[in-house]
């Protein structure tokens, strides 16, 4: 065991070794604070810059410090708020997703042109987090005006418009015979309580937790018996990712405001994902079409949500502590088998073993699950964590 957790370890703070001094951040020049989303390893490429990673990293900077003391990891953070309010001064309060880096690179469409009310959260939450560490009433304003832009071009009485154009009309690409679940109205949306609930304890403003409990409220329409969230319209398609976004959000909101319906849907969420990753050999799938491929940043988000909710589980649920203890192991010890072990990008997680990738928001998603990991015995109940990204 001193053998897995020593590995655990390195891999760690080589994650955050990464993030803060690899060039998967810019650090100097007009672009400095951006993120790209992740690197091509073996053509040493950065494909694009992501407005959303860049909202992570702001929250994940402010996790390092808040955890470590890492004064390199707040400058960060502040870069990061930097490139966030610079592009803020230019193109308004919601941004576009980001740029293309590489003429060829198209799978994330055309970045410069769609404007994702997730991704404009997310950096709302970011700010949120550098204002909650810092007292800058700066980071407050420029959260609460995302928050408003959402509200006014997104929200749509109980759901949210998931992109729009830079003319602000709704968008919904086909590719192919599949929607795109980012594109789409989803359950993936109630992690934008992570940024709402905040905003209405530190600005007063109860039109923010209103929103937020409506969107929750509209996870009845996504969610099945089982647990499953459908992440893709007219199919009975589930996507991990965005399914365990929903769960994040779901439970965040049920701790805070102390809802048991919230709650009970988010931890019914993880029973699901357990049971499928039980029935899958011990897999957790990417999707339940792909149930033979994993990704690193489904198996960080269900870590890190096992490890804050076990004692709720084993509660609750009818879990044996024994097996879900073993769930937690076998997820622990998958994770480290995405790690880049060595090189420039030494510490950067793949996305999916078979890609030569280095992904940032999986290398941050990792890194705070890994330290979970660590301090899992230290969780006596259900809980959360400041700065969760």
């Amino acid at each position: 065991m001193s053998n897995i957790f020593d590995r655990s370890h390195q891999i760690f703070s080589s994650n955050i070794r990464w993030l803060l001094y690899s060039d998967i951040r810019i650090k100097n020049g007009p672009d400095r604070g951006a993120m790209y989303g992740w690197k091509n390893v073996y053509t040493a490429t950065y494909p694009f810059i992501y407005n959303e990673i860049v909202g992570y990293s702001i929250t994940a900077f402010s996790w390092i410090y808040s955890e470590l003391g890492q004064v390199a990891a707040l400058d960060a953070a502040k870069d990061a708020s930097y490139w966030i309010i610079k592009n803020i001064e230019y193109y308004g309060n919601l941004l576009p997703a980001g740029r293309k880096e590489v003429d060829t690179f198209n799978q994330k469409g055309d970045l410069s042109n769609l404007i994702y009310a997730f991704d404009n959260g997310m950096i709302m939450v970011g700010l949120l987090n550098l204002h909650k560490l810092k007292g800058d009433q700066r980071y407050l304003n420029y959260a609460e005006a995302i928050a408003k832009a959402i509200i006014e071009r997104f929200y749509e009485g109980s759901k949210m418009i998931a992109v729009v154009g830079r003319n602000f009309k709704p968008i919904v690409s086909n590719q192919g015979k599949e929607i795109k679940w980012s594109m789409v109205p989803g359950a993936y949306h109630a992690k934008l309580a992570l940024g709402l609930l905040e905003l209405a304890d530190l600005t007063g403003e109860d039109l923010y937790r209103k929103v937020s409990h409506s969107i929750c409220n509209s996870l009845n329409t996504w969610q099945r018996p089982d647990g499953r969230f459908i992440t893709n319209p007219d199919t009975d398609i589930t996507y991990l990712h965005p399914h365990l976004y929903a769960c994040e959000g779901l439970i965040f909101s049920g701790l805070k405001d102390f809802n048991r319906h919230y709650l009970t849907m988010g931890l019914n969420g993880l029973k699901w994902a357990i049971k499928t990753m039980l029935s899958n050999g011990g897999v957790l799938p990417r999707s339940t079409l792909e149930k033979d491929m994993d990704q690193s940043d489904c198996i960080s988000q269900l870590l890190r949500l096992l490890i804050l909710c076990r004692h709720r589980l084993v509660e609750e649920i009818d879990f044996r502590e024994q097996s879900l203890d073993k769930i937690i192991e076998k997820l622990h010890l998958r994770l480290l088998d995405f790690d880049i072990p060595f090189g420039y990008d030494k510490g950067a997680m793949k996305y999916q073993i078979s890609t030569e990738s280095a992904c940032s928001w999986c290398t941050m998603f990792s890194m705070q699950a890994l330290r979970l990991w660590e301090r899992r015995k230290e969780f006596e109940r259900m809980t959360w964590i400041n700065y969760f990204v």
